[in-house]
């Protein structure tokens, strides 16, 4: 079960460092939705351990997603300022 914790901070990670939008998010959770409920169902979870990991996961990736987003962000914006600072500078 923890491959699939990694997974949805990977997921995560990279749609927010890519910053792709809320349809893409959409559609991992849906994706890592189906793989927990499988996987879970072939395990015999019962009902209420099976939905709180889901709900885990899926605030997992939506974590990791935002982290990543507002890291980019904020890579962007200090380059801008630098690049923006130094063309100041020179003339």
């Amino acid at each position: 079960m923890l491959w699939l914790y990694i997974a949805a901070v990977g997921a995560g990670g990279l749609l927010g460092l890519l910053r792709l939008r809320v349809l893409a998010v959409l559609a991992v959770s849906v994706i890592l939705v189906a793989i927990s409920v499988v996987w879970m169902t072939f395990q015999q979870w019962p009902l209420s351990g099976a939905a709180i990991n889901v709900f885990t996961l899926l605030a997992t990736l939506q974590f990791s997603y935002l982290v990543a987003l507002v890291l980019c962000s904020a890579w962007s914006r200090s380059a801008s300022r630098t690049l923006l600072g130094a063309s100041t500078r020179r003339t």
